[in-house]
């Protein structure tokens, strides 16, 4: 198994749109920063701790809505 992550795998592991993935979960407040490697064409984020994130917070995660401004 990979240990890196992109917005597609995240997608597919939360069950939504990778444009949801980009606008809305890795925004959330304690959503892990990217990998050391990772580029602004490329971001990765390391499984384990998208893993962790995800497990340590279920209910918010399916039920975030964006705000108005």
């Amino acid at each position: 198994m990979n240990d890196l992550m992109t917005l597609a795998d995240i997608a597919i592991m939360n069950k939504c749109s990778e444009r949801h993935a980009r606008d809305v979960l890795v925004k959330l407040p304690g959503f892990p920063g990217e990998a050391p490697t990772s580029t602004p064409r490329n971001r990765l984020w390391l499984r384990s701790e998208v893993r962790a994130f995800i497990h340590r917070k279920p209910a918010q995660i399916t039920h975030i809505r964006l705000k108005a401004a």
